[in-house]
């Protein structure tokens, strides 16, 4: 099984880890919401180091039932959500090197995207608890275009998605957003493209790895999350919308 190198890591990952740990919480402070921070606090990530995996799995494995598994590269779809199904969160060991002035990704994910921007997360019961059961859908169905809809549902959701805190302020709840300062910027600013969590938009509106999101699903509260997945396994499988055929106007 692969193992985190953590002996590979250089002078320069950690100073990397460093300036984006520190700039990234700096900007954040009050655009995540407090379960957020209450996670980074629990696993204990800091900016002066780079979490060591075993570490994180004392304490992932004592109190989520959850571990993390190192990946050296992105996995395919399909893979995440296996791991999902058996409570295990996939995490790049890679971390972005020469990071942009605004700390944009090179990329769709490292180590950074991971650990801090998502894995905090899953100390929340509604998150894990919908990635699990998003997984076990995922596994059930053997078709891959069932598989391909529920990973753009969970990207929409935890890659993209937003979230009303408790003082009903709205704040970044994506892992993308979280980790990449020009795209938790855009999605703040843009309030047209704010969506409510319903099912059928999510279907409808297609995930683009690599681009900004067409529009922003908003969670009002983390039990959201759970209300989807009910849905998800009542209903069966979903399956895309359609795009309505276009319609000759008389002019």
């Amino acid at each position: 099984m692969y193992q985190q190198p953590y002996h590979q890591y250089a002078i320069q990952h950690q100073q990397i880890w460093n300036i984006l740990f520190t700039k990234r919480v700096e900007a954040l402070s009050h655009v995540v919401a407090v379960n957020f921070w209450q996670g980074v606090k629990a696993l204990d990530l800091k900016a002066y180091f780079i979490p060591e995996f075993q570490e994180l799995n004392f304490w992932m494995l004592k109190n989520t039932d959850w571990q993390v598994v190192a990946v050296e590269q992105t996995p395919r779809p399909a893979q995440v959500l296996a791991k999902w199904s058996k409570r295990k969160f996939p995490a790049q060991t890679q971390l972005r090197l020469h990071p942009d002035a605004d700390l944009r990704l090179q990329g769709n994910s490292d180590l950074f995207l991971d650990i801090f921007s998502q894995l905090p997360w899953l100390l929340q019961p509604e998150v894990r608890d919908f990635m699990y059961r998003l997984g076990k859908l995922a596994q059930e169905s053997k078709d891959l275009a069932t598989v391909e809809t529920l990973w753009q549902i969970s990207q929409h959701v935890l890659g993209n998605g937003l979230l009303r805190d408790h003082k009903g302020q709205m704040t970044l709840f994506g892992a993308r957003l979280i980790s990449n300062a020009p795209e938790g910027e855009a999605a703040l600013r843009h309030e047209t493209k704010w969506q409510p969590l319903v099912l059928e938009e999510l279907l409808a509106v297609p995930f683009e790895e690599g681009k900004l999101p067409k529009a922003y699903f908003v969670l009002e509260n983390l039990s959201d999350l759970t209300l989807l997945a009910e849905r998800l396994e009542t209903e069966g499988h979903p399956a895309k919308e359609e795009p309505a055929p276009l319609q000759m106007v008389a002019v």
